[in-house]
């Protein structure tokens, strides 16, 4: 196991129709690179889920 990063990412949620802080968890592998394993929401079970930017921000922090 890596070590775990912890980051805050805000934004709007569609679902809540309000603005959202959601806590994410990062695992930081031997080669450097990111992995998304806990994302503090129940986006599996969203009906907006295709259009979450706060997701979608989480999971391009993750690839950079």
């Amino acid at each position: 196991m890596g070590e775990m990063e912890e980051a805050f990412i805000s934004g709007f949620c569609r679902t809540s129709n309000e603005t959202r802080t959601v806590a994410c968890e990062y695992e930081r592998h031997s080669d450097g690179s990111l992995e998304l394993v806990e994302f503090d929401c129940s986006y599996e079970k969203c009906p907006n889920s295709s259009a979450c930017l706060i997701y979608k921000e989480a999971v391009s922090r993750a690839s950079q």
